[in-house]
């Protein structure tokens, strides 16, 4: 055994039959093998569709459920995971025992739906450990300061295994997936994408931010304040391991990937020239207390520019004419991304970003920029093209 504690991840798709679930048990005795105590975090079971994935639950509550009932019930499909894990576990002659993730002592804050874990308690898990066991431990959810049930937002099982493992100074936390490993790009949206050995954690976080999907942005985030290494895994036990390593400074890669995020719609709002800066806190103060999430914010005097994702604009645009401003929308759009932490201070990476878009005929509507990503938006349909684009001028030259 060369490494005292694990922590291994399970997504939804490695639950959803008998014949993945099986895989499972064969992966853990590995892992077991490998370490003197072993943490197995889980999600829900599938898809949407199957019996006991999130989506499926929800449709159960109708429309007006509020979301502490959401809560509630969205939880219920990782404790289902949790318990029959731990059942096949024993069944394959391994000891384990199921903890929900309050019991895993998980706090969060009072956000339901999208909660921020605050503590750990890890005395039960060292509980279980401690009598020999595997400790199988639903992913997804704890319990608010408050005392109610929350979950972690999605993909928030990958959450769960990073705190466990931080608050358990885990040697690694590996994640179990249905793909061949990160990649510097969506290979079904960018046919030159590669397989990465290894990434920091920083543009592994900024890369999930961007609307890569691999790992969950705040597990990442998680890793580089922590220090827990990861790595990233096939379930099917091929294609690369990644390792994810959680020090910034291990960055060398000028970019390292390309990313593009959900479909969005840019909002075009025009106020009072005489007062725009109470013009701007009206109109940002209006969409959110709609509760919508706003991207991509220009402010050009009495002229703000904005996204929101593409399912919001229509509310957003009848709220800010009903307050009396001018507004108006272009969609479907999409924000594509450079991505690399080893590009910062680097000179002339906003004209290669342009000219590689200008030469495929790609229109940039807005740009926006950190120091480790350059964004741009751009129409629906030119997406993969300038996904293309910028990956081949950028990671495959």
């Amino acid at each position: 055994m060369s490494k005292k504690l694990l922590v291994a991840k399970f997504g939804g798709t490695c639950l959803a039959d008998p014949d993945s679930r099986g895989r499972v048990a064969v992966l853990c005795r590995g892992l077991q093998d490998q370490c003197e105590n072993l943490v197995v975090v889980v999600s829900a079971m599938g898809r949407a569709g199957d019996p006991y994935a999130t989506d499926t639950l929800l449709k159960l509550l109708p429309p007006d459920a509020s979301p502490e009932e959401r809560d509630r019930l969205m939880a219920c499909g990782e404790v289902i995971s949790a318990l029959v894990t731990a059942a096949l576990l024993r069944e394959n002659g391994m000891k384990a025992e199921a903890l929900t993730g309050w019991e895993a002592g998980i706090v969060t804050d009072d956000s339901p739906g999208d909660a921020l874990v605050v503590s750990v308690d890890v005395r039960a898990v060292k509980g279980v450990l401690s009598r020999g066991a595997v400790a199988v431990v639903a992913g997804f959810q704890g319990l608010s300061r408050g005392g109610c049930v929350t979950t972690l937002g999605r993909g928030g099982s990958d959450t769960s295994a990073v705190v466990l493992g931080a608050a358990l100074q885990a040697d690694l936390v590996v994640f179990f997936k249905t793909v061949d490993s990160v990649f510097t790009a969506d290979p079904a949206r960018v046919p030159g994408a590669r397989k990465l050995a290894a990434i920091c954690a920083e543009d592994l976080r900024q890369m999930a931010w961007q609307g890569a999907k691999v790992v969950n942005p705040r597990a990442a985030e998680i890793s580089l304040a922590s220090g827990v290494p990861i790595e990233v895994r096939s379930f099917d036990g091929g294609g690369t391991v990644t390792r994810v390593e959680p020090v910034t400074a291990s960055c060398e890669n000028y970019v390292v990937g390309v990313a593009s995020g959900p479909d969005v719609a840019r909002v075009t709002v025009t106020g009072d020239a005489g007062d725009p800066c109470s013009f701007h806190s009206r109109v940002f103060g209006l969409v959110a207390a709609a509760g919508v999430s706003m991207d991509m914010f220009s402010v050009f005097g009495p002229t703000v520019v904005f996204t929101v994702p593409m399912e919001d604009a229509g509310r957003v645009e009848g709220i800010l004419r009903e307050a009396g401003f001018g507004c108006r929308t272009l969609g479907p759009c999409s924000k594509v991304s450079i991505v690399g932490a080893g590009m910062h201070g680097m000179k002339g990476v906003m004209a290669r970003f342009s000219a590689a878009l200008t030469l495929v005929g790609v229109e940039m509507l807005q740009t926006v920029d950190s120091h480790a990503t350059i964004s741009a938006l751009v129409a629906l349909e030119q997406r993969d093209t300038a996904l293309g684009a910028l990956h081949r001028e950028f990671v495959e030259s």
